[in-house]
């Protein structure tokens, strides 16, 4: 049988009281039939897959409550691994998991099992991300909605006993229509990930344009006011310029100090003057070394890190890859040695490896790709923490190195005219030709500052193009995808649709609007399902429609691999409202033979009271019938 990915097998269920076991039973692909009588625990074993599988219940059972633990052995998309989550009477619980089925989680030590939160946080990933990861379910973030959580696809993949009968969803109070609608199209395939990064990158976009279209304003207004045109040629002559004046009043300088250094020396206040301005060029100079050091380092380090997160993702595209081929090749065979070469023998056991002869388990290179990925994808985000410190100190590192350059600068240059100091007759007109190189210094720094506005104009120019075309080829995308992600929807809709309608014709005759009924509608924002325009029905009719839908909606995921749907469905209504006998019976051999006649993996579990006798086999059912006597978790004393 092929897979459609995402798919989502549960294969085993424990349930612990303390050290107690009370429930331990293996589950199956395709149909899954939890009996017993009314009262004897089936709604409570529902409830644990529910809670097992990542949903958030708070309110439990009396016989739940005396539980403690509940772990899920399952497949994500192909994947092994084994969840465990402490049953609480506080929401939002942890879950702890495991790379591999249980047997070996249970001999696992702590230090192999990974514990995740119920949310997201900066530095950690929530268990749902985890899940939507292993599955290949793409997260869905929307600022409107929100995140859709494990918790909010389950809701629509369980149809329990306490929510009312004419709602598509698992009642939750204060429950959103945005948050329904992002669920139903996700699993319907009609969501693209790319969309929603676009609409932030857009708004990013919008928002950096303002931006930059302000701050040119204002500098043009500016530069609108001093009358002159700045443009890189007139700073380059201006700069010319002053460059040969300072060329003219340097001659003067070094002649006029000739005169006066030929008469007399250098007084002791103007030497101490000296000596403390070029400590201070020195103490500038070595901050400058140090800092200049730290920022290469820290570069040094940034790019490096680049190049550890590339590889790593690089890793996460190969572990896939990998996956698909490890299934391909299966138990690899060899015909010589690969130590000396000799030929080896053919003959040996098919279960074995046909080289070290240990037993061949197929599970296992896909136990070790699930935990790697978990483990690469935690580096990266910790290294991608680690990189956005390390961009903070680049960035207060420039900051420093600039500030430092000028009171370098301005240290240099009292030196400079220090160091020209005269102690004799012709001090008064080398002080004027000094002046006169200081104005030239100022006139030479304000020049820079100018030539660092022109760059920072024609920088936000190009910016600002940029953007705009950023911004038009983002709009086309958005619009792009809006009209695909709709498209696929409609289509959806329509395959969903053909299989509840045949469903609701394979009905016994006891509701008329079903025997000739030809469109179904729903609505996952509302809530509602209706069939031709009426949704007012007998309450096991309403029922009966509700399993329906939820069994339809599956069954159309097994056609068509474009669905998002993980191909697993969990039903606790099919006798509820007054279902009579004959009514239920024929919709679980309906519901058992389109699951016999799915060609791609999936799983159907649900629970009755009235099976179908001819359900009534190992391949269908799980664990034993249970009673008010011996009821579906066994504490000691034999109640539960």
């Amino acid at each position: 049988m092929m897979q459609f990915d995402p798919a989502l097998l549960v294969t085993r269920m424990v349930i612990q009281s303390n050290s107690r076991t009370v429930y331990d039973e293996p589950f199956h692909p395709g149909l899954n039939i939890i009996r017993g009588e009314n009262a004897s625990g089936k709604s409570t074993i529902l409830n644990f897959l529910f809670y097992g599988l990542g949903g958030d219940l708070s309110e439990w059972s009396d016989a739940a409550r005396r539980c403690t633990r509940v772990i899920i052995e399952a497949e994500l998309s192909g994947k092994p691994v084994t969840l465990s989550r402490e049953v609480s009477q506080s929401s939002r619980q942890p879950m702890d998991v495991f790379g591999g089925p249980y047997e070996l989680a249970r001999k696992a030590p702590l230090s192999e099992w990974l514990r995740y939160p119920y949310q997201r946080s900066e530095s950690r990933e929530s268990f749902s991300q985890m899940l939507f990861r292993l599955l290949e379910l793409p997260e869905v973030r929307n600022e409107i909605s929100g995140n859709v959580t494990i918790h909010q696809v389950l809701r629509l993949l369980y149809a329990d006993q306490l929510s009312p009968i004419d709602e598509l969803f698992r009642y939750e109070p204060f429950d959103s229509a945005l948050l329904r609608d992002a669920v139903g199209r996700l699993l319907c395939g009609a969501y693209d990930g790319s969309l929603y990064e676009n609409e932030l990158k857009l708004r990013e976009c919008d928002k950096e344009l303002n931006v930059v279209s302000g701050e040119l304003r204002s500098l043009f207004s500016v530069l609108g006011q001093t009358g002159e045109s700045l443009t890189r040629s007139w700073i380059d002559a201006e700069r010319a310029r002053i460059l040969n004046e300072q060329l003219t009043n340097q001659k003067g300088i070094e002649e006029a100090e000739v005169r006066l250094f030929l008469t007399s020396d250098m007084d002791q206040v103007s030497r101490a003057t000296y000596e403390n301005a070029y400590k201070e060029v020195q103490r500038h100079q070595e901050k400058l070394t140090s800092l200049r050091t730290q920022r290469d380092a820290n570069a040094l380090e940034m790019a490096d890190s680049d190049r550890f997160i590339a590889s790593l993702e690089e890793k996460l595209t190969a572990l896939g890859d990998t996956s698909l081929v490890a299934e391909a090749i299966g138990n690899t065979q060899f015909r010589f040695c690969p130590s000396c070469h000799a030929q080896l023998n053919e003959s040996h056991d098919v279960e074995s490896c046909h080289l070290c002869k240990s037993p061949f388990d197929p599970d296992r290179s896909k136990r070790r790709i699930a935990a790697q990925i978990n483990e690469i994808v935690l580096q990266v985000r910790q290294s991608r923490l680690l990189q956005a410190e390390r961009t903070k100190r680049l960035e207060s590192l420039d900051r420093q190195l600039t500030e430092l350059e000028g009171l370098w600068r301005t240290a240099f240059a009292r030196l400079r005219e220090l160091s020209r100091l005269p102690s004799s007759e012709g001090q008064e007109h080398l002080r004027l030709l000094q002046r006169q190189a200081g104005y030239l210094d100022r006139q030479l720094e304000d020049l820079e500052q100018r030539a660092k506005t022109v760059e920072l104009l024609n920088r936000l120019s190009v910016k600002k193009e940029e953007l705009s075309a950023e911004i038009g080829r983002l709009r086309r995308a958005i619009s792009t995808a809006r009209a695909l992600q709709q498209s696929r929807f409609e289509s959806a809709k329509v395959e969903i649709s053909q299989e509840v309608l045949g469903l609701l014709h394979d009905d016994l005759l006891r509701e008329e609007a079903f025997e000739v009924s030809k469109h179904v509608e729903f609505d996952f924002a509302a809530n509602r399902v209706k069939v031709d325009e009426q949704s007012y029905f007998s309450a096991s009719s309403r029922a009966y429609l509700k399993t329906s839908f939820a069994a339809g909606f599956l069954f159309a995921a097994t056609k068509d691999r474009m669905f998002r749907h993980p191909r697993f469905c969990m039903i606790d209504i099919v006798e509820d409202k007054g279902m009579e006998p004959d009514r239920t019976r024929n919709l679980q051999v309906q519901l058992a033979a389109r699951c016999k006649n799915a060609t791609s993996k999936h799983q159907l579990i649900f629970a009755t009271s009235m099976i179908a006798p001819e359900l009534e086999d190992d391949g269908f059912t799980v664990g034993r019938f249970s009673t008010r006597q011996h009821h579906t978790l066994q504490f000691s004393g034999g109640q539960g």
